[in-house]
């Protein structure tokens, strides 16, 4: 279960398992049954995945030079490896005839599910297309390393140094977070940027500010033009439509919605504008709210300071006075017996190696044993890619248990104080450990499909969206809160003020949720300048006008170096899915209850085995609507 966090000659070590693998992959093709079929790559995919998942881990938590030079080198090496399995005629043949072999339920999906994956990564092309279709595979995986690259260098290259006069607004625990030798230093990490966007009185500095954080890796950023992003974003876009092409679809968003649980781009374009249909009128009121209340005309830096302030006046408190009642180690400790009463195990932090010295090791485990392990990594770093996620090392399989890698870029400890969380930290924390449980938690033995491998993009967040609405249960608030001085637990008043002020402005923020899905999937199903795009989209979508500096696109990792191109929807999609079930396990029992159980073992326990859809009803009785998701958002239907 201990990865290699010290991996050597990886290039080396990639070249030879590549190399046997395809040996591997040729004598599976002329297999005949489960076991000399499909065991043989499961094997070969669980070794492979101990170096591959390693490598991308430490080059997006530990960026370096000289490593990611050397990850580089392996990229085409992976990417030409998995598309001769792809695309190797005998094996997919192989597969088709398992179809009429003596196999279980779980074992027929993932047989099914595997031929409609071969089809669409081109074994059925020839010649020059197959070519092609190859090189344009080896390019995408450089381009989106290159972009996530260009993003954090950008991100790394801003710092301002101020004095304390310059920060009027900011709080001691604000001021801890930035104080240096020679004053006090704000970069463009996402817990910085946000302290200034929130807390900063000079409105012309938070202007500088989000104008820096938001021309990030462009062409009129204040960064070097060098991590400008744009032709690498044309570039992919053009070559994911040119595959998308070369299988026969009119762009890549119709390629995209072949392997998700919804029908069409039309069917997800209907969805998404229902929803701005249903939210606008409603954040209309809410911007016009906030403009009275500032008194002056708002631009995008002036929204996140005074809705704070607006916030402060209508519920009475300020975001700051939270983030006392949440130090990390009570956060953490309430998270984890949380999800011990919700699914009936312990988790442990045990003392063992790892890559960096704010990296907890965690132990997950039942009635029956070890389950599997958690290495989390909560802080923000100048070395590391910005956001949050899962990532799996190692699936269930023959004995060996899960292990998972939960990154975030929160708070750290500063000032001889522990790390304070802001609730909306919080509610990540808790989303990404629902990642984390769904690949953890699996009963399933194959490990293509096993946690999250083989569900549909627009399923896997179901998990981590249902975990974060029990951040609001006072049930867990009173498990996660304690004064890092007092231990006080949050005093119900302010509990009654946090969640009287949950859905304060959530009609916005559902608006600018589906003008990031709507631009994806536009922006996938055209060849039209994705600028272009996002202007038509905000047509719909925007409440203010956008700056002329603005180029946020240039640094969105989530389309263009992660796996939510053309289904960056799924978020929304399975926010109904999540909010659905939440309800229902809350009106039926709740926490520690057959419901919750029922959760568990027809979704996290199945994994990809099953059909998605299928197992959600099995759990829930009937499929959702879109009424739970408009109920959780506080937004008049």
């Amino acid at each position: 279960m201990q990865p290699n966090f010290k991996p050597k000659n990886i290039v080396k070590t990639i070249e030879i398992f590549t190399q046997n693998g395809l040996k591997i992959v040729n004598q599976a093709s002329k297999g005949n049954d489960w076991e000399s079929v499909i065991r043989p790559l499961d094997k070969m995919e669980f070794e492979l995945g101990h170096y591959t998942s390693v490598n991308s881990h430490l080059n997006a938590v530990m960026f370096n030079e000289e490593f990611n030079a050397e990850y580089e080198k392996t990229l085409p090496l992976i990417t030409n490896f998995y598309s001769e399995i792809s695309t190797n005629k005998a094996l997919y043949q192989a597969y088709k005839n398992l179809k009429n072999t003596d196999l279980n339920e779980q074992q027929k999906h993932i047989v099914q599910d595997a031929i409609e994956g071969f089809e669409l990564s081109g074994v059925g092309l020839k010649g020059e297309s197959s070519a092609r279709f190859k090189v344009i595979k080896e390019k995408l995986s450089l381009l989106s390393n290159q972009f996530s690259k260009n993003s954090l260098k950008a991100t790394n290259e801003w710092k301002k140094l101020l004095n304390k006069d310059d920060l009027e607004g900011y709080g001691d625990d604000q001021l801890e977070k930035i104080k240096t030798d020679g004053g006090f230093e704000i970069n463009l990490q996402m817990p910085i940027y946000m302290d200034v966007m929130t807390y900063a009185d000079d409105r012309s500095l938070r202007e500088e500010v989000y104008k820096a954080y938001v021309s990030r890796a462009s062409e009129v950023g204040i960064t070097s033009v060098e991590f400008d992003n744009k032709a690498i974003m044309d570039e992919i876009l053009a070559l994911r439509l040119e595959m998308a092409q070369i299988l026969g679809f009119d762009n890549y968003a119709q390629l995209s919605i072949e392997s998700k649980m919804v029908e069409s781009t039309e069917q997800v374009i209907d969805f998404l504008q229902d929803l701005v249909r249903v939210s606008r009128p409603q954040a209309q009121q809410e911007l016009k709210e906030l403009q009275a209340f500032a008194g002056i005309e708002l631009m995008p830096w002036d929204l996140s300071y005074y809705s704070e302030k607006l916030k402060e006046k209508k519920f009475g408190f300020k975001k700051s006075d939270l983030t006392p009642y949440f130090p990390e180690q009570k956060v953490l400790s309430g998270l984890f017996l949380t999800i011990e009463k919700l699914y009936n195990i312990n988790i442990k932090e045990v003392e063992e190696y790892s890559y960096h010295a704010d990296v907890r090791v965690l132990d997950i485990s039942n009635k029956e044993g070890l389950v599997g392990r958690i290495y989390l990594d909560m802080y923000a770093r100048k070395d590391k890619r910005g956001g949050a996620w899962m990532a799996d090392y190692q699936p269930l399989m023959e004995g060996n248990k899960p292990v998972a890698f939960v990154v975030c870029n929160l708070n750290s400890p500063a000032g001889g104080k522990p790390a304070l969380f802001e609730f909306d930290e919080i509610v990540t924390i808790f989303h990404e450990f629902g990642h984390a449980l769904h690949h953890i938690l699996t009963r399933v033995q194959y490990p293509s499909a096993a946690g999250i491998a083989g569900v549909p993009w627009d399923g896997v967040e179901l998990p981590s969206q249902y975990m974060e609405f029990f951040c609001y249960e006072h049930e867990v608030i009173e498990l996660i809160s304690g004064h890092w001085q007092s231990g006080e637990v949050l005093p119900n008043e302010l509990y009654e003020k946090l969640i009287n002020a949950k859905n304060f402005q959530s009609a916005m923020g559902m608006l600018r949720q589906c003008e990031f899905s709507l631009w994806d999937i536009h922006t996938h199903s055209s060849n039209k300048d994705t600028y272009q795009v996002l202007k038509q989209v905000r047509e719909q979508t925007a409440l203010m006008p956008s700056i002329k500096q603005s180029r946020f696109l240039n640094t969105f990792g989530h389309i263009f170096s992660g796996g939510y191109a053309a289904g960056y929807f799924s978020y929304k999609w399975a926010e109904v899915l999540a909010a659905d079930a939440y309800y229902y396990v809350r009106d039926n029992g709740g926490m520690d209850s057959k419901s919750s159980d029922s959760f568990m073992h027809n979704i996290l326990e199945i994994g990809g085995s099953l059909e998605f859809m299928q197992q959600y009803v099995k759990f829930r009785g009937k499929k959702p609507s879109i009424e739970a998701l408009l109920k959780s958002n506080g937004i008049d239907n």
